[in-house]
């Protein structure tokens, strides 16, 4: 296989998506990859199907990078809820309106099965009924993309500026530390949320 301009081209799926997981999706076309990559189109076709497959490894990509890298458990896991929180803020945020695409396309991945089940742990070992910590994840993930998809929206500047600390303290809000009582949360529970002390992440001072 040689490239356009004659010289060998060593396609691999790490360099496809290397070049296509930047792209805003909806300038994510196969003609624009192969383009970049310096190949004819008919070369990336033999890796992948079309635009629509495509769309689903870089999903795929993108949902493998958001897995968390510890499990919540009975003393962590409102910090962890938290801390997963802004990581999965930043990972949408590195991949410019692919935030819009998980919401109104055929792609809407929020993240791998593993991540689910740890956020559900979560919410159940924070005192949510086992039958409704699963909502609790839509809710929780849903939000979290939603927020991303409004900061990358130009024309969307409400004032106020939105703080995100708000909105993982109103998620928050319908669980109950194990040992707490509904009231004691109330005063204690998301203090650290609410005054803008979130746990610091992996590299932070």
């Amino acid at each position: 296989m040689v490239t356009k301009r004659g010289r060998p081209a060593r396609l691999s799926m790490e360099r496809i998506l290397a070049v296509a997981i930047p792209k805003h999706p909806d300038q994510l076309t196969m003609q624009a990859v192969a383009a970049e990559l310096d190949v004819a189109p008919s070369a990336l076709y033999r890796w992948v199907r079309d635009r629509e497959q495509l769309l689903d490894l870089v999903a795929a990509e993108h949902s493998r990078r958001l897995r968390a890298d510890t499990l919540p458990t009975p003393a962590d896991w409102r910090d962890w809820l938290v801390e997963y929180a802004y990581r999965m803020r930043e990972g949408l945020r590195e991949i410019p309106g692919f935030a819009v695409r998980l919401l109104n396309g055929p792609h809407r991945h929020t993240g791998p099965p593993e991540v689910q089940a740890a956020v559900v742990e979560a919410f159940r070992l924070g005192g949510v009924p086992e039958d409704r910590a699963e909502q609790y994840w839509h809710v929780y993930s849903s939000a979290i993309i939603g927020w991303v998809a409004a900061e990358q929206n130009e024309h969307y500047q409400p004032s106020p500026a939105p703080d995100f600390d708000v909105l993982v303290d109103v998620l928050l809000r319908g669980t109950e530390p194990l040992g707490c009582d509904a009231d004691q949360q109330g005063r204690s529970g998301t203090a650290g949320i609410q005054t803008g002390h979130r746990p610091k992440r992996g590299g932070e001072q």
